[in-house]
């Protein structure tokens, strides 16, 4: 997309390395990565030189893993003679990666990515059929909005943005509730509210809640259920102190003292420990993921939403 920053490979390796938490160091114009007891280190590849290719025999003794990153193509030759020791990232890979960052980023959830595998040698690398077809029968009877948006349409709302080239479609769970709380000014009872509301049990965000959504329980097109990761204790908490949040302002009250009528501005507010919540148990929100030759982009399948973009150029 024009106008999206041109951002340098160097850039992209060390946003990829820190989204895993490595430290992240440069010299002789290579890039090293160290996490607690695992180190790696970045060849990155300007022009698909041989000389560039061939630097990891300079590191014979590197004890951690060694990378040959590279914008440009490298031809199949060259590649061939890389040795077998040293894990060779293409394009498509590092754009597969940076990716996988900006959608963390976004949606809060950790996915397995290129980085993991620098860093586990017993990482599954790959989900057979008969476990894949498990986990999805287990997600069978979960509360999920309906989603109105499919890959067609994502496709092409995507096509001419982020240029969409890789689409996942994720479960985003959510901890709902239905509350009820009495309004006070100093002290005294003058109004209720009613409403319904939600905790993004991934991002902790607090948000409301369409209360006419349509639920269905199951999907036809592939999907990943993601977990919680806040438990209903820490979620009802959040969703407590929204609600005061929500409905603390600040108003113009009239006071009558007999003599003359005063107007004054009084803070009106619930009492956090006297609001009702009453737990609606987990819904799951249909998030797609898309990963573009331009960028990323977030799109809540169940309203049709773009949550977030995000462009980038490598």
């Amino acid at each position: 997309m024009s106008g999206a920053p041109v951002t340098s490979l160097n850039a992209v390796i060390t946003e990829i390395l820190r989204s895993r938490d490595f430290e992240v160091s440069e010299r002789d114009g290579l890039l090293f990565g160290k996490k607690g007891g695992n180190e790696v280190v970045f060849f990155l590849v300007s022009e698909g030189g041989k000389d560039s290719v061939d630097l990891p025999d300079r590191f014979k003794d590197f004890r951690g893993r060694k990378v040959v990153a590279s914008l440009k193509h490298l031809p199949d030759s060259l590649v061939e003679e890389i040795d077998p020791t040293v894990i060779y990232w293409d394009r498509e890979a590092i754009a597969l990666e940076i990716g996988r960052t900006r959608i963390e980023g976004i949606v809060g959830e950790h996915d397995h990515g290129l980085v993991d595998e620098l860093i586990a040698d017993d990482y599954p690398k790959m989900v057979s059929p008969e476990e894949l077809d498990r986990v999805q029968s287990a997600e069978v009877g979960e509360r999920i909005v309906r989603p109105i948006v499919d890959i067609k349409d994502v496709k092409e709302i995507s096509r001419q943005t982020v240029g969409g080239f890789r689409f996942r479609l994720e479960l985003v769970p959510y901890f709902v509730y239905k509350y009820a709380c009495d309004l006070y000014v100093d002290g005294k009872r003058i109004g209720k509210e009613e409403g319904q509301l939600s905790v993004n049990a991934l991002t902790k965000k607090v948000e409301t809640w369409d209360e006419k959504v349509e639920i269905v329980y199951t999907l036809e097109q592939n999907h990943k259920r993601l977990e919680p990761a806040l438990d209903a204790e820490e979620a009802r908490s959040l969703a407590e102190q929204e609600v005061v949040r929500h409905h603390t302002s600040e108003r113009e009250v009239i006071r009558d003292s007999g003599q003359a009528t005063v107007m004054e501005r009084k803070i009106v507010s619930p009492k956090e420990d006297e609001i009702v919540l009453e737990d609606m148990g987990i819904f799951y929100a249909p998030i797609w993921c898309v990963e573009g030759i331009h960028g990323v982009m977030i799109v809540n399948a169940g309203t049709g939403k773009i949550i977030s973009e995000d462009y980038y150029k490598i």
